[in-house]
Formats: C-alpha cells, structure tokens, sequence
C-alpha cells in the first residue's frame, strides 16, 4: 500500500519524525472506535505500511498497539531505546499493569521528555496519588500538567479544584479532550447542565472525535428532554460503528420519547384543528359579497375553504380577486392557506427549488470552519450537499456536531433537508 493510500490516522507512521506518545494514545482510540477506519489499518498492517524502509519495526509494533495486539508490539520492542520504553509503557497501561506501565515510562522519561506526563498517567490510574503528585512536578507547564492536577484532585473528590484545573487545561489547549471529557462529567455530576453540553461539544467537534463525551452529550440532551439532538449525536456515534450497541440502544429510546412527546402534541394539534375545520365562515369578517360567493360555491365552514385551491375559487363565477384577496389575508392572519388540507396533493420541485440547488455555497453564509469542510469534500452547489447525509458529514475532515447542525440549519432555511438514512435498530 503506498503511502498516498494510507488511512489518513495512520499517516502519522510514515512521517519523518516517530509519532509523540500522544499522537500513538490517539491513533489507539481511532482504531477502536472507528470500524472502517479500523479496517484499513489492519490492511495497512498486512501490507507492510507501504514499503516503508526506515524505523518500520518499530512503526509496526505502533500499528500493533493501536490494533490491540499487544504481544506482536511488546515482542518489537523489548530491549530497545528511551522511545520504546514509552510504547512498552503505552501496552502495560492498556493492559492495566499501572506499576510497570510506570517503570517503564520512568525509564524513558530519562531522555524522552514526553514521559514525564505518562509516569503521572500511570500512578493516578493505579491510584497511586501520592506518588503521582511527586512525579508531576517534573512535567513541563501547560495544559498537559493542568489536567494531570484536575486528575489528582478528581481522584482525591476535590471537585472544585478538579474543575479549576480543567478548565485552565482547555485554556491552554482549547482542543485537549480529555480535559473537556472530565469536565463535561463532573459538570453534569453537580447539575450545571449547560455548560456540561458545552464541554461535551468540545468532544463532539474535534478531530477526530470523543465519541465516549459524545454519547454522554446524548444522554445529557435526553434528560433535559431534548430528544432531537439527543438523536443527532447517537447518529455521530453510529456513523463511525452501526453495530454499537449501546448507542443503538440509546437511540431507539430517544425515538420512542420522541414519538411519545409528538403523539400527545400531535392529538392536541389535531384536536385544535378540528375545532377550526367546524368554525362557519360567517364567523369572520368578511364582505356580503364574499360570504354569498362561498355559499353559492358550497363552502359553509373554514375546513371546506382550506380545501380548495386558489385557481378553483376564481374559476366560479363572480367570485374575483377582490374577493380572494380578502379571503387569503383572512386566513393569513390565522397561518392558514387555501388548499392545505387538499386531500392527495403533491409537491413536486418546482423551478424555484430546482434554482435554489443550483446556487453556490456561499449562499448559505457558513462559518469559515464549516466552510472548509466543505471546500475538502469539494461541495461547490447547494444541491452538492444535499447528496450527502448526516452520517458522511459527521465522518468528513474537520467536521463535528456543531458543523452538520449548521449546515442542517442553513439548508432548512432554503427548504432542503440533509438526507437521514435509517439505521436498523
């Protein structure tokens, strides 16, 4: 497989510089939640990374840890230098063996500064707190030291000062998921919902995806009653693996709640308009010369009028435009138009709508991000998007919650839908 074919999480192998030990916990995660993506390293793997000479041992004993096979990785190896400590450290701390996880970053933490940190990953896993507090003085600042000290307080129930040091974290790096993730949590844990929903959005937006934030911003949206976007993120989950059983599981109950809550908001609808169906039209105010018209025409109450077309009542004789205009802005006033309750009558694309699926993008007046997503799946025309779902655009570079809501929003408001296939349940 060349390297211009490669799955692009794994172009991180191919790269003159190794991998940073982050990088490799992220390519991790992407195999794991990401099932095509999934597939294409493991035939990135039998391929041999495309023929790639230099350092391929241990850039496949990477490619073998992020696909869990941990004994082909630790045999690659074993007795090597500061950097494969580091990934030896990566395996035993997968496997839960925090104390050797830890002897072998603090070995590499000799020379490889990115060490340092995953040494304080390692002791705050295996609860080791005390000893975790020690070792982090030696991590650089930023936000990496930030969040290993919100890690030391939330492990310890010091919540506020957990919180304080997550947030300082996602100043420092405003994409640090992690950080976002804990937030999101303990946030939710208090009762301070909104801002929970921001932090698990951080999840939900960045590249790529936190699908673990990203099934809990669900939860939260359903809670909160909101079974929509509840929906919407069980679809981003599912995009990246149709057999996860506890979003589908999750996403069959936000549909049943919300065809409980749109069936009990359905019948007082219907109830409401049968009521306005029997008003008579002698009701309104309307001129003698109208109100004879339609009763020559046989139209009593307000359901016979929202029956018949605009075309059909000009039709009858003496019934003109004075009169329609007066019967329109009649119902207009009470949202209401002729025809609407016509039975069997279909809308097909008119010229107007096939003129709006012509126009360019920029119409939509998008967000320079979402745009740029955009830009990469080379859509020009409005009618470009529309081919894709929801499901494509979640997976497309840069995308996120935030950026199909947007571009949902933005077709909605010209009256074109992003398609929503079915996911069998």
């Amino acid at each position: 497989m060349a390297t211009a074919t490669l799955p692009r999480s794994a172009q991180i192998l191919t790269a003159a510089q190794r991998p940073t030990i982050a990088q490799v916990r992220v390519l991790r995660r992407v195999a794991i939640q990401d099932v095509e993506e999934h597939g294409k390293l493991v035939a990135a793997m039998q391929d041999g990374l495309g023929g790639l000479k230099e350092d391929i041992k241990v850039r496949k004993a990477i490619l073998a840890f992020a696909l869990g096979h941990f004994s082909d990785a630790e045999e690659s190896l074993v007795g090597g230098d500061a950097y494969n400590q580091a990934l030896l450290g990566l395996i035993y701390h997968e496997l839960g063996d925090y104390v050797e996880a830890k002897n072998h970053f603090a070995t590499a933490a000799k020379t490889l500064p990115d060490a340092k940190a995953e040494v304080v990953r390692a002791l705050v896993d295996g609860n080791l707190l005390d000893e975790a507090e020690k070792a982090l003085a030696a991590v650089p600042e930023g936000a990496e030291r930030e969040f290993l000290t919100g890690r030391i307080h939330d492990s310890r129930g010091n919540i506020e000062f957990a919180i304080n040091s997550y947030e300082a974290a996602l100043e420092k790096d405003p994409e640090h998921v992690e950080a976002a993730f804990k937030l999101g949590v303990l946030l939710d844990r208090i009762g301070d919902d909104d801002m929970a929903v921001e932090y698990y959005l951080v999840c939900a937006d960045v590249s790529p995806h936190y699908l673990a934030g990203v099934t809990n911003l669900g939860i939260l949206y359903e809670e909160r009653g909101e079974s929509n976007a509840a929906i919407d993120c069980f679809r981003q989950v599912l995009a990246y693996n149709s057999r996860d059983r506890r979003a589908l599981m999750l996403l069959r109950d936000a549909k049943s709640s919300r065809t409980m809550y749109y069936d009990e908001r359905e019948e007082r609808e219907r109830e409401r308009m049968e009521k306005i169906m029997r008003t008579p039209v002698n009701d309104f105010e309307l001129s003698v010369r109208s109100r004879n018209c339609l009763a020559k025409m046989n139209i009593f109450t307000l359901g016979d009028l929202l029956k018949i077309t605009e075309q059909e009542m000009l039709s009858y004789k003496n019934f003109g435009e004075t009169s329609l205009k007066e019967v329109k802005e009649m119902l207009s006033a009470r949202s209401l138009r002729l025809g609407m309750f016509r039975d069997g009558e279909e809308r097909s694309i008119s010229k107007a709508d096939q003129k709006i699926l012509g126009e360019s993008v920029e119409k939509l007046e998008l967000s320079s991000r979402t745009g740029q997503v955009l830009e990469n799946l080379g859509v020009s025309r409005i009618g470009d998007l529309a081919q894709y779902t929801d499901l494509d655009l979640y997976k497309a570079m840069g995308s996120g919650q935030s950026v199909v809501q947007e571009l949902s929003t933005a077709l909605g408001a010209f009256g074109v839908a992003l398609p929503r296939p079915d996911i069998k349940l």
